[in-house]
């Protein structure tokens, strides 16, 4: 209901657990997104101008299993194999739990086009540097602590935006 304003906790959930495409578009998440980076700016930060248009990057890449094993050094399965999987297959419900945590916030950041498209679905070895590398933006700069991209990763990083979120947004 868009009359009614959150309370933090249903706030907290929803960023944590929805699948961001599903309630926003692009240039929405472009703008939450930017609003969040702007928060890890102070006085002493130089100020950039963006020459052009930022692109929502999915760190975990929505192609993961390409690259990217399951915790437990696996291969995630595939569509088909999830639908023939029983219901108590770990590794389908592994799978499963990661394809949901791709699409929450913590997952998400704001790159350039040409960045973006250049790391597509690459690996968390490839993709932090250069990321590191090419990205002035605060928000990105703080993937230095995150040696590693998983499902935990992305919750750290997901609560780490909420906190930041809820300054933004706070409830009236």
């Amino acid at each position: 209901d868009s009359a009614a304003w959150p309370t933090d906790d249903q706030f907290a959930n929803a960023w944590m657990t929805t699948h961001a495409y599903a309630v926003l578009n692009n240039p929405k998440l472009v703008h939450i997104l930017r609003r969040l980076n702007d928060t890890y700016l102070t006085n002493k930060h130089e100020t950039i101008t963006l020459g052009g248009p930022l692109s929502v990057e999915h760190l975990l890449p929505q192609g993961w299993r390409t690259h990217w094993l399951l915790p437990d050094g696996t291969k995630g399965l595939s569509l088909q194999e999830l639908a023939a999987a029983p219901p108590a297959d770990q590794r389908a419900a592994a799978t499963r739990h990661r394809d949901k945590q791709l699409q929450t916030s913590g997952n998400l950041t704001i790159l350039t086009s040409p960045l973006n498209s250049f790391l597509s679905n690459s690996a968390w070895p490839v993709k932090r540097p250069a990321i590191l590398h090419a990205s002035l933006l605060p928000i990105n700069q703080e993937l230095h602590k995150y040696d590693t991209w998983d499902e935990t990763s992305i919750a750290d990083r997901g609560q780490e935006l909420l906190n930041r979120a809820l300054i933004i947004w706070p409830r009236p």
